[in-house]
């Protein structure tokens, strides 16, 4: 247990680090003054940077609007650079609801083994293609790692300066999407706070030690609303970024195109794919723990309690019936391995109507 220990402190740390550009991860609530400031100056740059590098996309998209394949590279990483405002902003919103307590380590080891998979996954998709266009100009007939256009000329040393610029919008991009590792530790935490509160279900005796679990559950399911609150518009926020990145990512890759560039692209693409399932796995995994309290009750020895205790028991299964579910009204259904599931196969539609559209077939 002391190895797990430590290995949760090296991942937090580690992603506290990983993450510092991405202003996602909350302060304590004891920062001083000078840490706030700081937090906000960064916060401000990096909204100015990813913002520039939007309107260069706009400009580069109508200037170039005949040409579907430009409109399709540019579209795909204006996807992703659209991320970056957005969600810092949602963040910054969040930012009271983030500070809850998830330095109470009490993880369980398949917990472990879940983050540190996904943490390590993505990063490595996130870091292969981060690499892969600051070095594209190396391998490929453009002068920057993104093809994006100026309504004015460029010499030195203004092109060393959109080149700096350029890759540090690589990087923020890099790091908004690794952000989504730090809502998923979150879920995965309520997840396994489930998972122990129903082995003590299991285990009740007596009415004291009851209405104790009662009282952790009740308080488990308002930490669970915060949690999912916080967490579902950067969810929702993930999908539309991802599903035009995968969509225009794979429409590059299947396009006449030198491998270099379908390489990049083909990266975003599953990037794409393992951004949306850092949220979909912990979220379907929140929904079965939650649901699975009603089943430990059940498969408690309740039949030998007396009448007062079945009546509370009963109150816990139906309870449980309802899961935690991260979702948006209107917006986003349950999010799950189910939804992940028909994502996929919608986005696939999509990708295959578009391409039939520019005549591709």
């Amino acid at each position: 247990m002391k190895g797990n220990k430590v290995t949760v402190d090296r991942v937090i740390a580690f992603l506290r680090v990983y993450l510092a550009l991405a202003c996602c991860w909350p302060l304590p609530p004891d920062a001083t003054k000078f840490q706030r400031l700081c937090r906000r100056i960064l916060r401000y740059f990096c909204l100015a940077n990813s913002i520039t590098i939007i309107f260069s996309g706009v400009w580069t998209i109508s200037k170039h609007g005949d040409d579907a394949f430009m409109v399709m590279r540019v579209g795909c990483q204006m996807s992703a650079a659209a991320q970056i405002p957005l969600q810092m902003i949602l963040f910054a919103m969040q930012d009271e609801r983030m500070q809850v307590k998830m330095f109470m380590l009490v993880m369980l080891s398949y917990v472990m083994l879940c983050c540190v998979w996904g943490t390590c996954s993505i990063l490595c998709c996130l870091a292969i293609t981060g690499v892969s266009f600051i070095f594209a100009p190396l391998l490929l007939p453009q002068p920057f790692p993104l093809e994006l256009e100026y309504p004015f000329d460029i010499y030195q040393p203004l092109q060393t300066i959109i080149y700096v610029h350029h890759i540090i919008a690589i990087f923020q991009s890099v790091t908004q999407v690794g952000a989504n590792t730090f809502p998923a530790l979150l879920l995965w935490f309520v997840a396994a706070r489930f998972h122990i509160l129903s082995t003590r279900f299991c285990t009740v005796t007596d009415m004291k030690q009851l209405l104790k679990c009662v009282y952790e559950h009740n308080i488990l399911l308002r930490y669970a609303e915060e949690v999912t609150h916080a967490v579902r518009y950067v969810a929702l926020l993930c999908i539309t970024c991802s599903t035009g990145a995968v969509i225009f990512g794979y429409l590059t890759f299947m396009s006449r195109q030198p491998v270099s560039v379908k390489f990049i692209f083909l990266m975003i693409g599953l990037c794409g794919f393992v951004e949306l399932y850092m949220y979909a796995w912990p979220a379907d995994n929140v929904m079965t723990m939650s649901s699975d309290i009603a089943l430990a009750v059940y498969n408690s020895s309740w039949y030998k309690d007396d009448v007062a205790m079945r009546k509370v028991l009963m109150h816990i299964i139906r309870r449980s019936q309802r899961p935690v579910v991260v979702s948006v009204p209107c917006a986003l259904p349950q999010l799950s391995m189910t939804y992940y599931a028909s994502y996929i196969s919608t986005v696939f539609s999509y990708m295959a109507f578009i391409r039939i559209m520019i005549g591709q077939e």
